[in-house]
C-alpha cells in the first residue's frame, strides 16, 4: 500500500477569499472555516490528504441553500491545474464562484474564454467579481444547447453542478439527441462533438479526463484492498 501523500496547510487564501458576502436571488456567498485536522484531497495535484494546521477560511457558493463550490485547497489547486492544461478557445461549462476564470486568465497560451452558466443569478453576483479581461465573455444558457456545437474550442472545461444522485444539473435539453444523466455522459457528450478538443471533467479521478488528479485517490485503492481481503 502506498504511503499518503498528505498537504500541509498553514494558512489559505483564494481570488474568492475576498469576495464579499452577499446574496443575490438564489444565490449567496458565505464564508466558513476549516478547523484543524485532515480533509481529502482525492489525488487533486498528487495529494491524497490535507492537513489543516489553523483554522483556514472557505468561500462557498450556495445555490438555493445547497452548496455547490468551495474554494478549499482541492478546488482551487484543482482549478488552476486545469487551467494550466488549457490552451486556444477555452470552453468553461458552469461558473460557480469563478475560480478556473481566475487561473485561466494568467495563462497567456489561451485565447478566448466562453463560460456558459445556466442560472442567472450566480452569474449577476460573481461576474462583477472577476477581473477583466477582454478575451472573457460569460452568458447565460444551457451548456447542452446545439448553438454551442458551432464554435470551434480547443479546451472544454466541465465544471458542472452534480446533484440528485450524479443528475448533471446543466443537462436536459429536449432536443438534444443525448442528455447526460452523469459526469462520464457528460463527457461523452462534449467528446463525441468535440473530437479534436481536449475535454476535462472536474470531479473524475481518471487524470486523462480530469489532469487536475495526478493519482486516484488512496482511499479508493483502501476500498478495493479492504473488499478484496473479505472475499
Amino acid at each position: 500500500m502506498d504511503k499518503p501523500k498528505i498537504l500541509k496547510i498553514l494558512d489559505w487564501m483564494t481570488p474568492a477569499t475576498k469576495y464579499p458576502l452577499k446574496k443575490y436571488g438564489s444565490a449567496r456567498i458565505v464564508r466558513i472555516k476549516y478547523t484543524k485536522g485532515f480533509y481529502l484531497m482525492e489525488g487533486v495535484a498528487g495529494y491524497d490528504y490535507m492537513h489543516v494546521e489553523n483554522k483556514i477560511p472557505v468561500t462557498s457558493l450556495k445555490i438555493n441553500n445547497e452548496t455547490v463550490m468551495v474554494d478549499e485547497p482541492s478546488h482551487w489547486l484543482g482549478m488552476k491545474k486545469l487551467a494550466e492544461k488549457s490552451k486556444g478557445n477555452v470552453l468553461v461549462c458552469g461558473l460557480g464562484l469563478g475560480l478556473v476564470v481566475h487561473a485561466l486568465i494568467e495563462n497567456h497560451d489561451v485565447r478566448k474564454i466562453d463560460v456558459v452558466e445556466l442560472n442567472k443569478d450566480v452569474i449577476t453576483l460573481i461576474q462583477p467579481l472577476l477581473p477583466t479581461d477582454n478575451r472573457l465573455f460569460i452568458y447565460n444558457d444551457n451548456a447542452f444547447d446545439k448553438k454551442w456545437l458551432e464554435s470551434d474550442y480547443d479546451t472544454i472545461i466541465l465544471d458542472l453542478w452534480v446533484r440528485n444522485k450524479n443528475k448533471v444539473g446543466l443537462a436536459g435539453l429536449p432536443d438534444a439527441d443525448v442528455i447526460p444523466t452523469d459526469l462520464l455522459s457528460a463527457f461523452a457528450w462534449f467528446k463525441l462533438r468535440y473530437q479534436k478538443s481536449n475535454v476535462y471533467v472536474w470531479g473524475m479521478y481518471n487524470k486523462d479526463l480530469n489532469p487536475a488528479v495526478e493519482k486516484e485517490p488512496i482511499y479508493l485503492k483502501r476500498r478495493e484492498f479492504t473488499k478484496n481481503k473479505s472475499i
